[in-house]
């Protein structure tokens, strides 16, 4: 393996998680962890266990970003009719 590539992939496993905890927060870092120990304690391969645990952050992320702003727009609409 050239250094280069062993260099970038050394980078990705570092700055991956430290983009996961400051992006994502506690309640995706949680969830990865809670699949991930699922799926290695049912007897799954490494690569399905990975796959499950990104997947399952991904979907927490993509609720809280939902619920978050749904929250703020419903506080707009309501800003905006009280101010009409």
């Amino acid at each position: 393996m050239k250094d280069g590539s062993a260099g970038g992939i050394l980078a990705f496993i570092v700055a991956a998680p430290v983009v996961v905890i400051c992006c994502g927060g506690h309640a995706a870092v949680l969830a990865s962890m809670l699949s991930g120990a699922i799926g290695t304690a049912t007897g799954l391969d490494i690569l399905t266990t990975l796959l499950i645990a990104v997947g399952v952050g991904v979907g927490v992320l993509a609720i809280r970003t939902i619920v978050q702003s749904r929250q703020n727009g419903d506080a707009r609409d309501r800003n905006t009719k009280e101010t009409s």
